[in-house]
C-alpha cells in the first residue's frame, strides 16, 4: 500500500474524504442487511398478523438494536473523520478493522435468541462479544485522533459504551436475558458522557509544586 506525507512529515495513506466515502458504503450495506435478517422469520410464519408480530418480536428487538448501534457508530465515524484531514497507516488499518466489524453486524444479528426472555447464551455471547470488539476499536480510533486533537468528550463516550457492552457480555454469560439492558445503556453513552466529563474536569488537579 503506497503512502505519502503530510505537511508535518507524518506518513499518510488515505485522505479522510476517501475513507468517509468507503465508510458510508459499508455502513449503508450493513444497515440494509440488518433489516433483511427478519425475512426468514416472517416467511416461516403462516398465522395471523398478531401471531406473526409475536413470532418476530425477539428478532425485531435485535434488529432495532443493531440498527441503532450501527447508526450511532456511523455518526461517530463521520464526526471523527471530519476532524481528520489525512489518515496514517495505523489509523487506516484500524478503520478497516472497524468497518469489517460493522459489516459483520447482520451476521451476528441473525443468530437465534439474541434478545428476549428466551435468549440463548451462545448467541448472546457471540453478539455481545462482537459489539464489544466494535466499541474497543472505536475507542482506539478516538485515542489516535487525540494525538492531534482534543477529543476528551468522545473518548469518555467511547469508554462508557465499551464498559456497558463489556458488562453486558459478562452478564450475558450468566443471565442472557438481561444483557439487552446493558446494550441499551451503551446507546445512551452520548448523553451520559457530558455529566461524566463535567465531573472529571471539575476535579481539582494536584499542584506539581506542592
Amino acid at each position: 500500500m503506497g503512502g505519502s506525507t503530510d505537511g508535518a512529515g507524518t506518513a499518510v495513506f488515505l485522505s479522510s474524504d476517501r475513507l468517509a466515502s468507503l465508510s458510508d458504503t459499508m455502513f449503508g450495506v450493513a444497515m440494509t442487511l440488518v433489516a433483511t435478517t427478519l425475512l426468514p422469520t416472517v416467511e416461516a410464519h403462516q398465522g395471523s398478523v398478531p401471531d406473526m408480530l409475536r413470532a418476530v418480536n425477539g428478532a425485531l428487538g435485535s434488529v432495532v438494536l443493531s440498527f441503532a448501534i450501527a447508526a450511532l457508530y456511523w455518526v461517530t465515524q463521520q464526526q471523527r473523520l471530519a476532524m481528520t484531514r489525512s489518515v496514517t497507516a495505523r489509523q487506516t488499518w484500524l478503520n478497516l478493522a472497524f468497518l469489517f466489524l460493522i459489516v459483520l453486524v447482520p451476521i451476528s444479528t441473525s443468530l437465534p435468541g439474541v434478545t428476549g426472555p428466551d435468549a440463548v447464551r451462545a448467541s448472546v455471547l457471540i453478539y455481545g462479544g462482537h459489539l464489544t470488539l466494535i466499541a474497543l476499536v472505536n475507542m482506539l480510533l478516538w485515542v489516535e485522533v487525540h494525538q492531534t486533537r482534543g477529543v476528551h468528550l468522545q473518548i469518555i463516550r467511547s469508554c462508557i459504551a465499551l464498559a456497558a457492552l463489556a458488562a453486558g457480555l459478562a452478564v450475558g454469560a450468566v443471565r442472557p436475558d438481561l444483557a439487552l439492558y446493558l446494550w441499551i445503556l451503551a446507546l445512551a453513552s452520548p448523553v451520559l458522557a457530558r455529566p461524566v466529563a463535567r465531573l472529571l474536569l471539575a476535579r481539582p488537579h494536584p499542584d506539581p509544586e506542592a
